[in-house]
């Protein structure tokens, strides 16, 4: 098992956040409603730009095989390898226009990204783990879910119990077992101008 997996951090962060991590092990077993609710209901409390949410989550349980490989078709073929065993797979969409006014939404992507995080947080808390996954046939699921034009798809997330590194393929075991690692904050934080280091 290799379920935790805390972040080096350089300062101390909260647990819930040190602790999050995107693995490729899962229990193959499917969550409750309850647990797919608390999930979603966390993600329904993000903030966003005007309060338009532009947010929304396609979901595939485990136990309800048919959407569950649906979603999965999407997946590219290395990702299908560790996520079939996850308990519930999510499609995150991002609305494109604002409701108010119907012009484009240019924060749509990035408060979706919010309500995302929200929910993945909110996994953590409730000792799941989720994995957000970019390598996925996108034109295929809008295709698949008849999703409109001006919606467009985020990302996929698998979700469910961590499971044992062991029942991986070797080469996903040697990933799954590798050291976390970031850019430094010197790298990513500025002030004054971009590239000029902000000095902690």
């Amino acid at each position: 098992m290799s379920s935790h997996k805390p972040a080096p951090s350089s300062v101390d962060i909260h647990p819930l956040i040190q602790d999050r991590w995107s693995p490729l092990s899962f229990r193959p077993e499917p969550l409750t409603k309850l647990q797919i609710q608390q999930l979603c209901e966390a993600a329904r409390w993000a903030p966003s730009s005007y309060n338009d949410q532009p947010w929304y989550f396609l979901m595939a349980p485990r136990d309800d095989e048919i959407e569950f490989s649906r979603l999965l078709s999407c997946l590219a073929e290395a990702n299908q390898v560790w996520a079939q065993h996850a308990g519930l797979l999510v499609l995150a969409i991002a609305r494109t226009t604002l409701t108010r006014n119907g012009h484009p939404n240019r924060f749509g992507m990035h408060d979706t990204g919010m309500a995302t995080i929200q929910l993945v947080l909110q996994a953590e808390a409730m000792g799941l783990k989720a994995h957000l996954m970019g390598g996925y046939n996108a034109a295929q699921a809008r295709a698949i879910y008849e999703i409109p034009e001006s919606f467009e798809p985020a990302a996929v997330m698998a979700i469910g119990y961590p499971g044992e590194v062991e029942k991986l393929p070797s080469e996903l075991q040697q990933r799954e077992r590798s050291e976390r690692s970031r850019r430094s904050l010197e790298q990513m934080i500025f002030t004054g101008k971009f590239e000029q280091s902000f000095q902690f």
